[in-house]
């Protein structure tokens, strides 16, 4: 190798030592077990590249055998920080195996003093790894930047040991080879400390998104909050909106505690989870307050889905004398692409007349236009009870809505 690159293997392993350090840094903020592995990463490659770049003066009983080994063992503490960023449990033997396969066969005099055997096998096992590597990398949400940088550099990778494999196995390239072996410690630089430095940012850009998705989550109950619900509502075309609110939920704070209504609100959350599905957007707006946004539901599958929640929950047993039903008021979708705070508002109208009228009971919005005869009648309503009243009722609620518990 000419002399003019030995000063770039401790330039090299000084780079990977300073990421490593910014890994230990991030660990300390953020307790990541990805993070914990490219830091020893770094460390095993700022040991590998010296070894292999500067020979000589470094000598070949050393260079080939821990050289080599500690840059197969960076790759796959790579590989399984991948992994770990993909909630894959960690895997020893994977890390192992790659260095107790070369150490075996450095054993062997045949392959120690062969260079073009080094070479080809030293490309498969990095090849090996590294496609290993870019699978887990391609499985990770796609929102992140570093994620796409990391599968183009791998991609890369793979391509020049791919190349440097073929060009020392054909003799009529072996021009070439003192070439490459000049480029090996750029290479190097361009590879080893690329795939640290990417997978870092990869963990500051997941931290940042993770923490958003927080931003939109209820905290006791899991399901989305006020912002996200609003948020993923105003997206949902052809949308129907029902509108929750647990009965007397004062009273059962009062009289049970708060931890109590704490587990009523998680259990309501559970129950409406499963009765509404997973197409349905649904959350937690404010205190025993929850809300849903469902999509091509008619007027009448939308009131029957809200009596399918408020009876499921009616019979649900809870504990002893603890009893617990939901007013439900909708609003189904009458007209297309009207805005989610008046459908809101029709919706909210409609609970407080579930709540005037009784509670434990399902209310629909008055449709546009329509005329007393016209309103559909409650799923709630109770025997006798006229479409007249009904109407009147829900006026003067939308007019004047009072207080509900």
């Amino acid at each position: 190798m000419p002399i003019s690159t030995l000063p770039a293997g401790p330039a090299i392993a000084l780079v990977c030592l300073l990421i490593g350090f910014l890994c230990h840094v991030a660990r300390r903020y953020r307790p990541d077990p990805a993070l914990r592995l490219l830091e020893i990463a770094t460390v095993s490659a700022a040991i590998g590249i010296p070894l292999v770049v500067m020979r000589p003066p470094v000598p070949d009983l050393l260079a080939i055998p821990v050289g080599n080994s500690a840059l197969m063992f960076s790759l796959a503490l790579f590989w399984q920080a991948a992994c770990q960023l993909n909630g894959r449990p960690l895997s020893r033997i994977g890390l192992v195996v790659p260095v107790l396969i070369w150490l075996s066969l450095c054993a062997l005099p045949p392959f120690r003093h062969s260079f073009v055997m080094r070479v080809e096998v030293a490309m498969a096992m990095a090849i090996a790894l590294v496609v290993l590597a870019r699978r887990q990398l391609i499985r990770l949400p796609r929102e992140t930047r570093a994620r796409q940088m990391l599968i183009l550099v791998s991609g890369l990778h793979i391509l020049s040991c791919v190349g440097r494999g073929v060009l020392v196995a054909l003799p009529s390239l072996a021009g070439w080879v003192p070439l490459m072996l000049a480029s090996i410690p750029f290479e190097m630089l361009t590879y080893i400390v690329l795939w640290p430095g990417l997978m870092l940012t990869l963990v500051a850009e997941r931290a940042i998104l993770e923490a958003r998705a927080a931003a939109l989550r209820d905290d006791m109950t899991g399901v989305l909050n006020r912002r996200g619900f609003w948020q993923m509502a105003e997206a949902v075309p052809d949308r129907g909106v029902l509108l929750f609110d647990i009965d007397h939920f004062k009273r059962v704070n009062d009289t049970f505690g708060h931890a109590t209504g704490d587990w009523v609100i998680r259990h309501f959350s559970m129950v409406a989870t499963a009765v509404v599905g997973g197409d349905a957007v649904f959350g937690r707006i404010g205190g025993e307050e929850f809300a849903v946004a469902v999509s091509g539901l008619s007027p009448d599958a939308l009131g029957a889905l809200a009596e399918r929640v408020r009876a499921t929950f009616e019979r649900t047993p809870l504990s002893g004398d603890l009893l617990a039903t939901v007013s439900i008021g909708y609003a189904p979708a009458t007209i297309p692409d009207r805005p989610l705070g008046e459908q809101m508002a029709l919706a909210d109208a409609a609970l407080y007349c579930a709540k005037q009228r009784g509670r434990n009971r399902v209310e629909a919005s008055p449709p546009e236009g329509a005329s007393v005869a016209g309103v559909p009648v409650g799923i709630g309503r109770r025997a006798g009870e006229s479409e007249e009243s009904r109407l009147v009722a829900l006026n003067a609620v939308m007019a004047d809505p009072q207080g509900r518990a």
